[in-house]
């Protein structure tokens, strides 16, 4: 595997370890959908997992960096759920705090996974979005973002597209 695949890897694990809450109720264009819930996104295996932060849930996609599903390891599925399994997995999520919380806009999905606790000293929090869209034999993610928050340097604590210090 190469560096590159290495950094991405660890990336999308620090960012699937970062953690908030997520409100109940509806959310911007859709229904809330809480991890543990029955729906046809899927979701019943990850009832263990606390919602986003209301907060991070707002933040437009430009505050985050634009990149292909398949860095993080997301492909098609049939439901949200198997798609997000390579950021949800126990390997990616024992040590870390994991957060999830996915919202279901008509034939869309937007999940967002943030992780803390993470084994990088130098960044303190991750978070990956993940756009989806429904076809007739299941989710395909669309876009998908990433940013981490870094614990050091000029501004620890503030969410950043780059590298962290």
């Amino acid at each position: 595997m190469s560096i590159v695949r290495y950094g991405f890897v660890a990336l999308a694990l620090a960012l699937a370890a970062c953690g908030q809450n997520q409100p109940s109720g509806q959310g911007d264009g859709g229904a809330i959908i809480a991890p543990d819930e029955e729906t046809e996104i899927g979701g019943a295996e990850r009832n263990e997992l606390p919602p986003v932060e209301a907060s991070l849930l707002g933040a437009p996609s430009d505050l985050f960096t634009a990149i292909e599903p398949s860095e993080v390891g997301v492909f098609g599925a049939p439901s949200v759920m198997d798609a997000l399994d390579p950021l949800l997995g126990p390997e990616m999520t024992e040590g870390s705090n994991v957060h999830l919380s996915v919202r279901e806009e008509g034939d869309g999905a937007i999940a967002d996974i943030v992780r803390t606790g993470l084994a990088d000293d130098s960044v303190s929090a991750g978070h990956v979005r993940v756009e989806f869209r429904r076809e007739p034999d299941g989710w395909y993610p669309t876009n998908a973002y990433r940013r981490m928050q870094c614990a050091r340097g000029a501004a620890p604590g503030e969410w950043t597209t780059g590298l962290c210090p």
